[in-house]
């Protein structure tokens, strides 16, 4: 039977790197990985300042129905094509992903619990806590080399990130069934979910 496990936690907690790990440490063979960052609309109508001033940590600026309806496609046994962003431009890559169905489907993203849907089709919800000064400085160091940000438009994105993550985000929070400690080394926070995971699956 297949599995759920759904990744949480605020922007730069070390929610990818956790699930990039736990991905090596199960293996390729047994796990589908989705991300919600995947997701995003495609904002190519727009002009690039109407894209800058979108909220992207915003429930409405990521496609939530294509998201369920892949995560369900998966957990069923069917295959799915996942987008492609780029975050530079906001606009959405005309190539897609192509993820098979696996033992576990692993989902991973800010918001992948901010609906009662979403949240209806996870077995297992890990929250990654983790110091706001911390996720701060992950933050910028990611939009500065991993999606070509600038100075201003980091600062205005965290802002928007947290109170969004405040409203939304922090829903996962209140249903989480594991917390893990998101300022310890990946090995450690990696060992705490499979242990979890372990126990479960033996109850």
């Amino acid at each position: 039977m297949r599995r759920v496990i759904a990744i949480a936690g605020g922007s730069g907690s070390g929610k990818s790197t956790l699930a990039a790990a736990l991905l090596k440490s199960i293996g390729n063979d047994s796990v589908s990985l989705l991300q919600i960052d995947a997701y995003y609309h495609d904002l190519s109508h727009l002009a690039l300042e109407e894209r800058e001033a979108v909220n992207f940590d915003h429930p409405d600026a990521l496609d939530l129905d294509l998201f369920a309806a892949h995560v369900e496609a998966l957990r069923s046994g069917r295959a799915v094509e996942c987008p492609t962003y780029d975050f530079t431009t906001h606009c959405r890559r005309s190539e897609t992903v192509h993820i098979a169905p696996r033992e576990t489907i692993l989902i991973e993203g800010i918001l992948v619990a901010c609906r009662a849907d979403l949240r209806a089709l996870v077995d297992r919800l890990i929250f990654v806590a983790t110091d706001v000064a911390l996720r701060h400085s992950r933050r910028v160091y990611r939009d500065q080399h991993e999606r070509g940000r600038d100075v201003a438009s980091i600062k205005r994105f965290w802002a928007r990130a947290e109170d969004t993550f405040v409203e939304w985000g922090a829903l996962a929070e209140d249903t989480a069934d594991l917390f893990v400690d998101g300022s310890e080394e990946v090995e450690a926070m990696t060992r705490s979910v499979l242990d979890y995971l372990s126990q479960q699956s033996d109850q």
